[in-house]
């Protein structure tokens, strides 16, 4: 798996300034559910008009907007803890699947134009999922990174999502985080727009449904009543953390406005994380597919220390 390589490179890496345990606390960030409180952050996707179009005239959101979330989760797992055949396929299926999504907006964005696979887009949202887990990394675990480290957990990722990209060199990562982050306040800064379909989405996390996927219906039918009361709370949370997570520039167009008192909110909801980040069994931080990773790499190094240092004949027999 690739960014298995990659996380043992960094551990190999001369430079002081990286600690190879850091990179291994990032990536396991990137397999946490503690992540799903910033999970708002991803509305900056739709920032960008012709995705809000595209994703508007689909109907992901109207349908279920928490089985959306639920899809996408699943496959960013897939790409970041898959093995390299799973993650390959994955890509090729997103690719082939997407092939579908192009034409022209209704209502609000009848005269745009849209297509999945136009690499601009493609790239963009690519390189939201990114940003949305490098981050969150010191609001979920306390840790701050060096800029080296940074650059390695950059590229950690760019690694895992490789397969994503498109044949065009428009649709091409960016090659270190220096050049991502340069990308993305140019897109924050002059490509990105306030529109109604962002506003009313993001506005509407604190009325999420529960999902369909995943929770078989007796279980979705009890729990109905408990969500319906507590919904308006935990979307109220990830609206907070979400926008706090955000680059200034796209914060703003979410219409949701910060104040000192979300501030106050945000630093109670961040030392929960860290407790919680700090406290909790890799059973209940991580999503099953990152924990059976983690579980298998365990396995694999008690296996390997029964091997013998040489199979020479040793030195002291006759």
């Amino acid at each position: 798996m690739a960014i298995n390589a990659t996380v043992r490179t960094a551990g190999r890496s001369a430079d002081p300034r990286i600690r190879p345990e850091v990179l291994r606390e990032f990536r396991k960030h990137s397999g946490s559910v503690l992540a799903g409180v910033f999970a708002g952050a991803a509305f900056d996707q739709v920032a960008l008009v012709p995705v809000a179009a595209a994703v508007d005239r689909t109907g992901r959101f109207a349908a279920n907007f928490a089985d959306r979330g639920v899809r996408s989760g699943a496959s960013a797992m897939i790409a970041l803890w898959g093995d390299s055949d799973d993650r390959r396929a994955e890509s090729d299926w997103l690719k082939l699947r997407h092939r579908d999504v192009r034409g022209t907006g209704s209502g609000q964005f009848e005269d745009v134009e849209y297509s999945a696979l136009n690499p601009g887009m493609w790239k963009w949202i690519a390189v939201s999922g990114i940003f949305v887990v490098l981050n969150t990394f010191t609001y979920c675990t306390g840790t701050e990174m060096r800029p080296e480290e940074e650059d390695a957990a950059y590229l950690m990722l760019r690694e895992a999502f490789a397969d994503l990209e498109l044949p065009s060199a428009a649709s091409k990562l960016p090659a270190d985080l220096a050049e991502a982050r340069d990308y993305y306040d140019t897109m924050a800064t002059g490509e990105l727009a306030a529109n109604p379909f962002l506003v009313q989405k993001f506005a509407g996390l604190t009325r999420l449904p529960l999902p369909t996927l995943g929770l078989p219906p007796v279980a979705r039918r009890a729990l109905n009543p408990v969500w319906l009361v507590v919904r308006p709370a935990v979307g109220h949370v990830i609206q907070v953390c979400s926008s706090k997570a955000m680059h200034p520039a796209v914060q703003e167009l979410t219409g949701f406005e910060l104040t000192p008192r979300h501030d106050q909110e945000f630093a109670v909801y961040v030392r929960l994380l860290q407790w919680a980040w700090r406290n909790l069994p890799d059973r209940l931080l991580l999503q099953p597919l990152a924990y059976n990773r983690f579980q298998y790499e365990k396995m694999v190094r008690t296996l390997r220390g029964f091997g013998l240092d040489s199979f020479a004949v040793p030195a002291d027999r006759p």
